[in-house]
């Protein structure tokens, strides 16, 4: 409990409603997402392989993916609000505009699980991430050009800006694509949080 009051504190003042809000919409974003994994009717009748697994393989695999994806957001969220010493009005409402795009993942999810390789699904999935993804792109951006962030806690480096935008145009690309070539499509959403995740998984810290 110390832990979490220092890390919603470390956001600075006049952020710490902001974090623990933002903590909270992410964390019934990720509570949707399992409750749609509904039990086939047949679930425990016959083999466990046709009747469960096999049904079921689908929604568990885009809800991995999903969860990873919002997973990675909420790290690099907590570190931007981590680096900005005041909140502002600006600051708020690009806030809860990320919040309502990444509201619509686990209807995206939902969707997809269903019809996994659906064209309409994969780009709608798509589309929901490239709203997400530019909308914190723009908050990165902004942030990193405030006099009120701290750059000693959080370098705001080319880099991660670049690789953020390109996550953006890879999520885009996905969504046009997917009419047309839905396995590509979906696996553009698979690399980018891979991309993302890649560096801290090697043994880094989360850019």
């Amino acid at each position: 409990m110390e832990h979490q009051q220092s890390s919603i504190a470390s956001a600075g003042p006049g952020t710490e409603r902001l974090a623990a809000f933002s903590d909270g919409v992410l964390a019934i974003i990720i509570t949707i997402m399992v409750l749609e994994l509904k039990l086939p009717e047949a679930a425990f009748q016959g083999d466990v392989w046709p009747n469960f697994l096999a049904p079921l393989a689908p929604k568990l695999a885009v809800y991995a993916l999903s969860f990873c994806i919002v997973g990675t957001m909420w790290i690099h969220h907590h570190q931007l609000l981590a680096a900005v010493r005041r909140g502002s009005p600006q600051l708020m409402w690009t806030n809860l505009l990320l919040l309502f795009f990444m509201s619509l993942i686990p209807l995206a999810t939902s969707f997809l699980g269903e019809h996994p390789l659906l064209p309409r699904a994969v780009s709608f999935y798509a589309a929901v991430l490239a709203l997400s993804s530019g909308v914190f792109s723009f908050l990165r951006f902004h942030l990193g050009r405030l006099p009120e962030t701290d750059p000693k806690q959080l370098p705001f480096r080319r880099a991660t800006i670049v690789r953020s935008v390109a996550s953006t145009l890879l999520y885009a690309g996905a969504a046009i694509l997917a009419p047309f070539a839905p396995v590509t499509a979906l696996a553009l959403t698979i690399f980018v949080p891979v991309m993302f995740n890649l560096p801290l998984i090697l043994g880094g810290r989360p850019q």
